[in-house]
């Protein structure tokens, strides 16, 4: 019980020495694992939320160098149709797979659809029947020569991270209970705060060969983007940032002229879960998803000019934590006119 667990707000990042001209000369481009060919000029992944991402989400955030992941909660026909339309488009998508709907034979329909990204959705990846899942998936993918990249989650633990590779992930998701929109910690008392978690599971990772991690949850601005990078993800799942966006799929209502927009999570009793571990609200609609993915490639490329890093790889291993204060929290951002 001695060890101290962080969450982004618990750290900053130290500035180093760089010779970096321009923060424009930092690419934060990255290639997913496995067989998918999944090319990101940004590291960032809508997440598969009902009010987050849908069909126009998908499109949307390919445009502007990312990728979207569509919901479980659509029926399968719906998840085939879309994808199908984005991949028309000359895009790519994951797709999310339930563990209750029968996912080798709902993953067949996927794959010989042409899918290139699968994503396990399980509140707890590590558990014996997420682990089956990922490993009949995995053999599934392998034996057909499916070019496919399977990713599982979540988990918030090494060994957690070590269980779902060796089942036969590509990719493991990290986070339990930190996402806006999640309760699982105060209805539970489970989770690992997230920046320890995605440290850990990153770290655990180091011993497989081309197996990657997704820090998914705890995103409240591309300051917490950049730290999960720093912290050894390689890439960044992104929901509330996302849902304000008017290419959501969430419910639209005006109030005092004001639009807004409903952001629930997955596990919420109106998203249709039985266990409630996820919240529901309304936030503004007041912006767009190239608006967003702008701010976040900004953001990121300059905390690289900081350390000196010119690639995604550079910056994790220049980028140093410092932990802070909770006055400096305070202290962070324009706060002369508050």
């Amino acid at each position: 019980m001695s060890e101290v667990f962080l969450s982004y707000d618990d750290v900053l990042i130290s500035p180093g020495y760089s010779d970096v001209v321009s923060r424009q000369d930092c690419d934060t481009s990255v290639l997913l694992a496995g067989a998918g060919g999944i090319f990101l000029d940004l590291p960032i992944i809508a997440a598969n939320m009902d009010t987050v991402c849908e069909l126009e989400m998908c499109k949307a955030i390919y445009k502007h160098g990312g990728v979207g992941v569509l919901h479980r909660n659509l029926a399968i026909r719906q998840r085939k149709d879309q994808f199908v339309d984005v991949a028309e488009n000359g895009s790519f998508c994951g797709i999310a797979l339930g563990i209750n709907e029968l996912p080798l034979m709902v993953a067949h329909s996927f794959l010989n659809a042409g899918a290139h990204m699968l994503v396990v959705d399980v509140a707890h990846g590590h558990s014996k029947r997420a682990g089956s899942v990922v490993e009949s998936l995995r053999g599934l993918i392998d034996k057909n020569g499916y070019k496919c990249t399977l990713v599982a989650g979540n988990v918030a633990t090494g060994d957690g991270a070590r269980f779902l590779a060796d089942a036969g992930a590509d990719i493991i998701k990290v986070g339990i209970g930190p996402g806006a929109a999640c309760t699982t910690r105060v209805q539970t008392g489970v989770g690992v705060p997230q920046l320890s978690a995605v440290m850990e599971c990153s770290d655990a990772m180091s011993d497989y060969l081309d197996v990657q991690v997704i820090a998914d949850g705890g995103i409240k601005t591309p300051g917490d983007i950049v730290k999960a990078l720093a912290a050894g993800a390689d890439a960044v799942m992104v929901g509330g940032m996302l849902a304000r966006c008017v290419e959501a799929p969430g419910l639209v209502k005006e109030v005092d002229g004001v639009r807004l927009k409903q952001y629930r999570g997955m596990a919420s009793a109106t998203a249709g879960s039985r266990y409630v571990e996820g919240a529901e609200g309304w936030v503004p609609c007041d912006t767009d998803v190239g608006s967003v993915m702008t701010s976040i490639s900004n953001g990121l490329q300059s905390a690289m000019s900081y350390v000196g890093a010119r690639k995604l790889d550079e910056f994790k291993e220049n980028a140093q934590f410092v932990p802070v204060s909770p006055l400096s929290i305070k202290e962070n951002g324009a706060h002369a006119y508050s």
